[in-house]
């Protein structure tokens, strides 16, 4: 009998997946729906944490949520690194999945993780709707644990969280909103722009050296952005 038991194929899945992508989106306020989005693909992955980003260049990159604190350091230290799986997945295009503790792939990130965060399995699949990636949804399990979906499921969920996102732009309102992502990563535009005007380098050489301050200090890139705004840290100190 073609198709299998009912309930158990993978067209029943995909639309298990679909109720619960709109059911997240329909039942939550505009400015909590990323951080809701990102709880239902931990969920339905079976994950211990995911993290959202789009436009995962190394200049552009925003972290739209991140579900726990180990997620949100992974995430913090790609972007300082401008390495790791998130990267590797947008840039190729396709599904990335990581070992911390056997990969050799990107020798800093993998350092760098495991003493933050300890051994780990991270899998990155790239947010494509329409073919080419505009972000990525990463996911990771303590060592010892397995995910609960297949690379093929999982890959699904990314494309049809594209979906979600392209149809739900970032909310306005008459205030802004000092701690969401959209403005962390316009401060560190500012900071990179400030560098490159008082020390005179190009902007990719601006944003690298912000970045390598960051590493130097083991502080996020929002952070020592927004101090060098504040003028709390010299650009040349």
């Amino acid at each position: 009998m073609a198709g299998g038991r009912a309930g158990t194929g993978p067209d029943m899945k995909r639309g298990a997946i679909l109720t619960r992508l709109i059911e997240a989106i329909t039942a939550t306020p505009a400015r909590s729906r990323p951080d809701e989005l990102g709880r239902t693909c931990r969920d339905l992955l079976g994950a211990d944490g995911t993290a959202i980003t789009i436009e995962n260049s190394v200049t552009n990159r925003v972290t739209l949520t991140a579900t726990d604190s180990t997620a949100a350091r992974l995430e913090d230290l790609q972007d300082v690194l401008g390495e790791g799986p998130g990267h590797a997945a947008y840039g190729a295009g396709e599904p990335v999945a990581a070992h911390l503790e056997t990969d050799r792939r990107w020798p800093e990130f993998v350092r760098s993780a495991l003493a933050a965060v300890g051994p780990l399995t991270i899998r990155c699949f790239p947010i494509r709707p329409g073919g080419r990636p505009f972000g990525v949804l990463s996911a990771y399990v303590t060592d010892g644990r397995k995910f609960t979906e297949s690379p093929q499921t999982s890959q699904f969920l990314a494309d049809a969280l594209g979906v979600a996102l392209l149809n739900d732009p970032p909310p306005t309102g008459d205030e802004p909103d000092d701690h969401s992502p959209w403005m962390s990563r316009a401060v560190v535009h500012q900071a990179t722009g400030m560098i490159a005007g008082h020390l005179g380098l190009a902007i990719d050489d601006a944003s690298a050296l912000l970045r390598a301050r960051a590493y130097a200090r083991d502080e996020t890139l929002a952070r020592v952005a927004q101090l060098i705004v504040s003028r709390r840290l010299q650009l040349d100190g």
